[in-house]
């Protein structure tokens, strides 16, 4: 989504092209002036080869985004100039500062910038079949100060958000593109600000968007009424961070105040009482986990019918109050960024080996993702109403996008695969095509890890840094 905000603040004298590589080739020859790549620090060191081989060929580099506003000294190896922070008070400065060749190596933003005139990205760049779903930004901060996350310190903790006729404008032009894909609201907390949040809500309810998923503390959804708002508005997942069913471990990363696990259960009823999906994200590895974390976490996502769940290895950030923890505690295994990818461990857990850590998310991940499990909850939510289609009757279920799954599924030498396919999509409260198309990704994700972990025997090359 940068690259999109990015081009619209571009000066109009400029041209702009725009290259995602994971849905094609960079074509390195391409006649350009200056290249600009945003950095995450799991891919921190595909984006420095990326600058070498453009450096190479005499064509300056800027480097921005959260890792390299974090380690910009480290990011200057590998680029002509870093953009520290967000962008939109920077980057009409640094491409005027190219122009005249008076680049800086450093751009430092001062503050954090109001989204209220904040441009509408240049989606008219986006070639919509190469996505599956449209992505939106309302507003960015969070209050929250978690000890493996970055928000608070790259964004700030106070929730900033665009204009709400801003906001509906960008939703239009996304439908203009295509009007059946679902948006995903990246906010961290989209509900951070309720008086705000249900005045949007009210607003988004005309636009009769078919759906939408977005992103919420525990906190926020005791409201029914926010609740019932959304689900007007046409909400029908919402990600959370549960990360963790042991209060100690919640305590531990500095999220006590906002995550009570006593409360758990009753707010993912609640949730789903209002026909909407919780996505839970959890987090195994913290100081307080031992190896029992993993089954209770195992009953309590069967208990509480959670359709989806993201299984996430700690991963200490670099600039993290985690990260500079660790590291003085000579735990931190290695600085080899691309590793930073929630798969794999990067410290000295305390309670437990590296490789029972690694095993135990990959045992969860095997049990939760398991046909006859994602049958089972999928099952119990489509009876309340929850991830189904609205319209009933025979020609809501002969839908072209059902008949072709069929007909694929049919083709599978796979006979347990045909099985779960065609009891999900056939079953009699009419389940959302989409969201078993997720679950297959998903199980076909966490086998894949658990066929590569059975493979090296559970075996991970651990080293400490001395």
């Amino acid at each position: 989504m940068s690259l999109y905000i990015l081009a619209a603040l571009t000066p109009d004298n400029v041209e702009v092209a725009i290259t995602d590589e994971r849905i094609e080739q960079i074509n390195f020859n391409e006649r350009v002036d200056l290249v600009g790549i945003t950095v995450v620090t799991s891919l921190a060191n595909r984006a420095y080869e990326i600058a070498d081989e453009y450096r190479k060929r005499g064509i300056p580099v800027i480097l921005g985004g959260i890792h390299v506003s974090l380690l910009p000294e480290e990011a200057i190896q590998h680029c002509d100039s870093v953009v520290i922070g967000e962008a939109e008070e920077l980057w009409g400065q640094v491409v005027e500062d190219f122009q005249k060749g008076k680049l800086e190596r450093f751009y430092r933003a001062s503050a954090f910038p109001e989204l209220t005139q904040s441009p509408i990205p240049k989606w008219d760049f986006l070639e919509p079949k190469a996505y599956s779903y449209f992505t939106l930004q309302i507003g960015r901060g969070c209050p929250f100060d978690c000890d493996f996350c970055m928000v608070k310190r790259f964004n700030g903790r106070v929730y900033r958000h665009k204009e709400i006729e801003r906001v509906i404008s960008e939703i239009k032009l996304l439908k203009k593109l295509d009007p059946e894909k679902l948006i995903f609201f990246t906010d961290d907390n989209i509900l951070a600000i309720p008086p705000f949040t249900k005045e949007l809500l009210s607003r988004l309810i005309p636009l009769k968007m078919k759906a939408w998923w977005c992103q919420s503390s525990v906190n926020r959804l005791k409201d029914d009424r926010m609740l019932d708002l959304m689900y007007q508005a046409g909400c029908r997942v919402i990600f959370v961070g549960i990360e963790s069913v042991s209060q100690k471990s919640i305590d531990s990363m500095n999220k006590g105040a906002v995550n009570k696990v006593d409360e758990y259960k009753d707010v993912i009823r609640k949730v789903h009482s209002h026909k909407m999906a919780v996505f839970g994200s959890f987090v195994f590895g913290n100081d307080t986990d031992d190896k029992t974390i993993f089954e209770e976490t195992i009953k309590f996502i069967d208990e509480t019918n959670i359709g989806f769940a993201m299984i996430n290895i700690l991963t200490p950030p670099p600039g993290s109050r985690l990260f500079t923890r660790l590291e003085q505690e000579n735990r931190i295994f290695h600085w080899e960024w691309w590793r930073y990818n929630t798969d794999t461990v990067c410290f000295q857990p305390k309670q437990m080996t590296p490789d029972q850590l690694y095993a135990g998310r990959h045992r969860v991940l095997n049990q939760i993702y398991s046909y006859d499990s994602l049958y089972k909850r999928w099952d119990a939510l489509w009876s309340q109403g929850v991830l189904c289609r609205q319209k009933k009757g025979f020609f809501a279920f002969c839908t072209k996008g059902r008949l072709l799954f069929t007909l694929l599924s049919l083709c599978s030498t796979d006979f347990k695969r045909m099985r779960f396919i065609l009891r999900s999509l056939w079953n009699k409260n009419l389940s959302s095509v989409a969201s078993v198309d997720l679950g297959l990704s998903f199980h076909d994700y966490a086998y894949r890890f658990i066929n590569k972990a059975h493979s090296k025997g559970l075996k991970s090359s651990f080293s400490s840094i001395s």
